[in-house]
């Protein structure tokens, strides 16, 4: 399954090792790996870590957790069918 983390870029969710707060993230993230331009930057709410990348977002922790949320149970299900 995949979630939709904002200036349309999707992700898989079994991917995603982190969501963390952009404010908090880049004292410690360096906030260039991040996918989008430095112009996103400034609006960016949240850095979502994968696997192989760093996305930074303009949706809260607190929606991209609800998007995860809906999605990972769906996946276990699936998984079980």
């Amino acid at each position: 399954m995949f979630i939709s983390i904002g200036w349309n870029n999707v992700v898989r969710a079994e991917e995603v090792v982190a969501i963390l707060e952009y404010g908090q993230a880049a004292k410690t993230v360096d906030p260039t790996l991040a996918e989008n331009d430095e112009a996103d930057h400034v609006s960016a709410k949240s850095i979502i870590v994968t696997t192989d990348r760093i996305y930074s977002s303009p949706l809260s922790v607190q929606t991209l957790k609800k998007r995860a949320d809906s999605t990972v149970p769906r996946m276990i299900e699936e998984d079980n069918l």
